[in-house]
């Protein structure tokens, strides 16, 4: 509902044989803003955001390797996997660099993208940020979690497994909209989606994340989004990150958790926007 007014255009890019879904809206010849989703989300996470920010960018969003709509090939995706497949997105629509927005581990893909590929990506923002592990502990326990509440939703696709799973990434589930459950349920319905839910989440099996010395040399802008009322991991790698790489700027949220981006898009834009725009060329 949030894209009727949008004008836009939906297709699929040939990425190297994997058919990939993606949304583009926002004037030809603006600066491009890539939108990076978290785990096996889709481009709908960023319904709010794509009419606020196609005023001033060329904006895309795409859904990731195996996720949405995009082809699932039968191996495991690590991360180095997902970020070869945005590069590789990248070349197959003409885009030398851009800016990117991710999500939990969209936001990771960025920073792996700015790690391996630091010419194609010219500043990062990162809400509920992962890629740094502060609590090995605790990095364990969230990836069990995840993989049992994904796995389920998929395995056994229903209103109620989906929407459970959903709800986690909100602090107010009331906030959370009947249609964007009935995307993920729809996704989720595909035939192909349960056998492709465990190579989608073989990252979290852990070994993935960018060392100590890796973000201390990124030299891009960063802004980390920190969801204040949400005291998980993804504030304190929210805060370790601000402290560790060397050109990121903190910014703190209230009213929202995993998705700030959705819950406060007001704030969120407020933020980022400007930030945004004086580091994109």
């Amino acid at each position: 509902m949030h894209l009727n007014q949008v004008p836009h255009q939906l297709g699929w890019a040939d990425v190297n044989g994997v058919k990939t879904r993606y949304l583009v809206a926002g004037p030809q010849g603006a600066p491009t803003l890539l939108f990076l989703h978290g785990t096996a989300g889709s481009l709908e996470n960023f319904c709010h955001n794509y009419a606020q920010y196609a005023q001033n960018f060329r904006v895309i969003g795409l859904d990731l390797l195996g996720c949405g709509y995009t082809d699932k090939p039968e191996h495991n995706y690590l991360i180095p996997d997902y970020a070869a497949h945005v590069v590789a997105f990248m070349d197959a629509l003409g885009i030398a660099s851009a800016s990117m927005v991710g999500v939990s581990l969209g936001s990771w893909i960025g920073a792996a993208i700015a790690q391996a590929y630091p010419e194609r990506i010219q500043s990062l923002v990162m809400i509920a940020p992962a890629g740094i592990v502060t609590d090995e502990e605790e990095e364990r326990r969230f990836g069990e979690g995840v993989r049992k509440r994904r796995s389920e939703a998929a395995g056994a696709p229903s209103w109620d497994s989906v929407s459970a799973a959903m709800k986690g990434l909100v602090l107010n589930p009331e906030t959370l909209a009947d249609e964007l459950v009935a995307v993920r349920l729809a996704i989720y319905q595909q035939p192909s989606m349960k056998d492709a839910m465990p190579r989608l989440l073989a990252f979290s099996l852990g070994g993935q994340a960018l060392t100590q010395e890796q973000w201390q040399s990124l030299q891009l802008p960063i802004q980390v989004i920190a969801a204040v009322d949400a005291p998980n991991m993804f504030l304190g790698n929210a805060y370790a990150i601000a402290k560790t790489a060397p050109r990121a700027e903190l910014v703190e949220l209230k009213g929202c958790d995993h998705w700030a981006q959705y819950e406060q898009p007001e704030a969120f834009h407020q933020a980022s926007e400007p930030f945004l725009l004086e580091h994109t060329r």
